[in-house]
């Protein structure tokens, strides 16, 4: 009975045992995070990625930028300004021989650059579609002004680089002289001369020219002369007549140190007596600069300077000034170097007068 009992136990207790570890095995499996079984469906479109190759994501690398030749070269000339119409065959063909004569000397690609008239020539040299150009007095002011133009040479023409403007009268007027001719200078300033001049009417050329207008109104506003309504004869030697006949206009006004227009053949033909009944009242100095040859503020300062060189040279070349004068429609006799103050005697004559530069260069007469 014994044993039956001790058998019975042994069993009753491993049972137990048996439930306790089956216990255990199914709390293990169920911590356990269960595996996703790819459906037939699911395993038909997933795409087969070949790990061996790899995937570029590289951006394509930009087209190369195109660079601009170096100025000077083939590819990119200097260009130099001239004003010229088509007609003008002669002078045409004279700028192109200074544009190679001047790449001869410096090596470097020089090209001619015609413009019909002042106003073509400033739209370009605002623009920078012009390295060099030769400008008269008021043109290089304007387009200094706009920050277009530098000079760099001046001409000479008939022994002077400059010239000015001189006050005339009939003698019978009883105007106070203040001019020496033996020494061609002026014995008194401005303001004391020209103020007698108030009130009365001169002869004027005509509204744009310089000599014959711009610079005498300057100078007369300067001084504070006011003077009646003026009478344009548009020719010197008209004025010189009108003095001489007097009752047409006081004083009459001209240019100086570039000639004299009572030693116009003219005059001297046909009205000799004017030598000795007209007489210069006052006379300023040469303050009014001839043509010049000025540069872009862009042109590197190197290629400036080489280029000034170049065309100091011409007048020791064969035929150099003659084509360069030909080229220019003006008689060039010598040339040197100025700087931008040279200007400042006409600039402030005619600072008073608050002129519109880009109107009147459009029209203006020498």
């Amino acid at each position: 009975m014994t044993n039956v009992q001790n058998h019975r136990s042994i069993i009753f207790y491993g049972a137990i045992i048996s439930l306790l570890l089956l216990g255990l095995l199914g709390s293990a499996c169920t911590d356990e995070t269960p595996t996703s079984i790819p459906t037939e469906t699911e395993t038909q479109i997933q795409p087969e990625i070949d790990t061996a190759t790899p995937i570029s994501t590289a951006t394509p690398a930009p087209s190369p930028t195109p660079t601009t030749p170096e100025l000077g070269s083939a590819g990119n000339p200097i260009t130099m300004g001239f004003i010229l119409t088509p007609d003008q065959m002669s002078s045409n063909e004279a700028a192109e021989d200074i544009a190679f004569i001047l790449a001869e000397d410096t090596g470097y690609s020089i090209e001619s650059a015609i413009y019909p008239d002042f106003q073509s020539l400033s739209i370009a040299a605002k623009n920078g579609e012009v390295d060099l150009y030769w400008l008269q007095p008021l043109e290089y002011i304007y387009l200094n002004w706009e920050g277009a133009a530098q000079v760099v040479l001046l001409t000479n023409q008939l022994g002077v680089y400059a010239y000015g403007v001189q006050f005339m009268a009939n003698i019978e007027r009883g105007f106070t002289v203040y001019y020496d001719p033996e020494t061609n200078e002026s014995t008194a300033e401005a303001i004391e001369a020209l103020q007698q001049f108030a009130g009365t009417r001169p002869c004027f050329l005509n509204n744009t020219s310089l000599p014959g207008y711009i610079v005498p109104l300057g100078l007369l506003t300067r001084t504070s002369t006011p003077t009646l309504d003026p009478v344009f004869t548009y020719d010197y030697n008209a004025t010189i007549r009108a003095l001489f006949i007097k009752g047409i206009c006081d004083f009459g006004v001209s240019y100086a140190h570039l000639g004299d227009p009572l030693s116009a053949g003219d005059i001297l033909e046909n009205i000799p007596a004017a030598q000795e009944e007209v007489v210069v009242i006052w006379q300023s100095g040469e303050i009014i600069p001839n043509l010049n040859m000025s540069a872009s503020p862009q042109l590197p300062l190197f290629i400036v300077h080489r280029l000034q060189e170049a065309v100091l040279d011409l007048p020791n070349m064969p035929d150099g000034l003659t084509l360069l004068s030909n080229a220019l429609n003006y008689d060039v006799k010598a040339m040197k170097t100025v700087l931008d103050d040279f200007y400042n005697p006409l600039r402030l004559a005619i600072v008073p007068l608050d002129l519109d530069l880009e109107a009147i260069t459009q029209s203006q007469n020498p």
